[in-house]
């Protein structure tokens, strides 16, 4: 008879058993993990792809607002800036994209100047609809926001005779009269495409209450300022200077008839004495009335009724003939205050004399040193030309090359008028935070950039024996200092301090934060030319007309990119 085991031991008998036979623990555990595991599996896959889609959508929002920035011109949306702003979000991300539910991204002006979009949808999921989820939401937000930045622009460009030939005679002198095809009419051409090109950021600019103005600063030996600054504030150009000038005398002297006559006396034969001749010595003349702009008489001037005007042409303030040696130093001297571009004059020696052609002259050749003529085209203030091309232009026609060559001071002046600091301060702030005195739109909130194309045909050419804004260097000295040898030494050392200089006015232009390009147009780029330019790819050697038309449109398009921010 079998022996009858009690219910409660066979189930323990039954675990022992199980407990030491684990065959069948495996699909148990399975059994139990699997949907679990399907879930992580699954929600990952889901997840993976939601996340893509995400992305995708992402970017064409980025996109759409991107656009629509650049196409808003006022406070509020246009059907033209929703219309952009969505087509450019369905380009980047089309309907039904990843299966994505039916949605329409909603564009909106939040602020002026900003472009949001929004947009919801959801994605169908795989594995996760076993667990109910039949769709995973996706939610996207974007903004642009134009950083808007007042643009100021200043041409300073050598205007001395030989951009009156043409580019296949580029080192002749041309003299008075523009020839055919003359880089004059080239460097006109190409500003105008810089104004065409810059067209649209000056027209959006102006729409936001910001501006992009244009200066210039036409230079050859000389700079004409003068009435400019003494617009500014008249005790800021000298009411007494002095000059290298000549005057009667009363005294008579032995002399012959020849030598009386040469110096304009009046010869005694009797006596062989001559009076009343001109003697020629640097002397200080009376500025005061002669720098308002009025007729004056002429010192030194015959005949003695003879008049002369201001034309607006300066001679420079102090300089530092001594440690400005033609040497390696780039960064001026304190005491070289023609190179300090934002020190306000407070005494003579940091004024500016008016250029007084008609009272200086040469005693060897007893005659002045430079015919009135010369004196460089005047100089043009930063000033907007918003639907103003006509006046544009008119300046450009208007300008005449005449004279020679000193990159110095035209980038000297060039620094001064875009300045934020110095004698245009005012006119030429970082921010627009104040109110400009010279434009009643009221600016306020936004930076500024600035810009300065530098333009030149030809080498610098220094003088001797010129009267330039420097004055008659062989007699001055400002330049030369104590330096002496024959001429042709002078001429060398000369050069090479008027280099160095045009070294230290740039570094002191790209310290303003001067974005600085530099162009040779038919003529050698030098290293000088080039070190000058904020970077070496913003200096160009160009040889053509037509490649300065591409270089000016080149540099337009740089420098109106309107730059936008999410």
């Amino acid at each position: 008879m079998a022996k009858t085991i009690a219910p409660k031991f066979a189930a323990l008998t039954f675990l022992r058993r199980l407990r030491r036979n684990v065959k069948g623990n495996t699909l148990v555990i399975v059994a139990f993990a699997i949907m679990p595991l399907l879930a992580m599996v699954g929600s990952g896959l889901d997840m993976s792809r939601a996340y893509v889609a995400r992305d995708r959508l992402q970017q064409a929002c980025d996109a759409g607002s991107l656009a629509a920035r650049r196409l808003l011109a006022g406070p509020t949306l246009t059907s033209d800036v929703e219309t952009e702003a969505r087509n450019y979000f369905n380009f980047n991300f089309p309907s039904g994209a990843f299966d994505t539910t039916p949605f329409t991204p909603v564009v909106t002006v939040p602020a002026v100047g900003t472009v949001r979009i929004t947009a919801t949808t959801a994605i169908p999921t795989t594995v996760m609809k076993i667990f109910g989820f039949n769709t995973l939401p996706l939610s996207i937000t974007c903004a642009a926001t134009q950083d808007f930045v007042g643009t100021d622009v200043v041409l300073v460009l050598d205007m001395s005779g030989s951009m009156n030939c043409p580019t296949s005679r580029p080192n002749d002198a041309c003299g008075e009269i523009e020839q055919s095809g003359s880089k004059m009419q080239a460097l006109r051409d190409a500003s105008e495409s810089l104004y065409d090109t810059l067209e649209s950021a000056q027209n959006q600019l102006h729409n936001n209450n910001l501006r992009l103005r244009y200066g210039f600063v036409p230079y050859n030996a000389t700079v004409n300022v003068g009435r400019l600054v003494y617009a500014k504030d008249a005790s800021y150009i000298r009411n007494s200077a002095p000059y290298q000038t000549r005057a009667r005398t009363g005294g008579p002297v032995y002399s012959s008839l020849n030598w009386c006559n040469a110096y304009d006396g009046s010869y005694s034969s009797y006596w062989g004495v001559c009076s009343n001749y001109w003697t020629y010595q640097q002397a200080t003349l009376n500025t005061a009335t002669f720098k308002t702009g009025a007729s004056v008489p002429t010192p030194g001037g015959s005949p003695s009724t003879s008049t002369s005007k201001w034309a607006g042409c300066i001679e420079e303030r102090q300089t530092n003939n001594t440690t400005i040696d033609g040497g390696s130093l780039t960064t001026a001297p304190s005491d070289a205050w023609d190179l300090d571009i934002n020190r306000l004059p407070n005494s003579d020696a940091s004024r500016w004399a008016p250029w007084w052609p008609e009272t200086e002259f040469d005693p060897d050749r007893r005659a002045i040193y430079t015919d009135p003529k010369y004196c460089a085209s005047e100089a043009s203030r930063l000033k907007e030309y918003y639907g103003d091309k006509a006046g544009f232009m008119k300046y450009l026609n208007d300008l005449q090359p005449l004279g020679g060559t000193y990159h110095d001071i035209g980038m000297i002046w060039g620094a001064r008028f875009i300045s934020s600091d110095g004698i245009f301060a005012s006119a030429t702030p970082e921010t627009n935070n104040q109110s400009d005195p010279d434009n009643p739109r009221k600016l306020r909130g936004f930076s500024v950039r600035k810009f300065m194309i530098f333009m030149t045909d030809g080498d610098l050419s220094p003088y001797l024996d010129v009267y330039t804004t420097y004055g008659a260097e062989e007699r001055d000295k400002r330049v030369l200092g104590t330096t002496t040898g024959n001429t042709t030494q002078l001429a060398a050392a000369q050069l090479s301090r008027h280099l160095q200089r045009f070294r230290m006015a740039c570094n002191a232009a790209r310290a303003q934060g001067i974005q600085l390009y530099v162009i040779a147009f038919s003529t050698t780029l030098t290293n000088d030319m080039r070190d000058c330019a904020t970077q070496p790819s913003m200096a160009s050697g160009i040889t053509t007309s037509a490649a300065l038309i591409q270089k000016f449109k080149e540099i337009g398009t740089k420098v109106g990119s309107l730059r936008v921010s999410q």
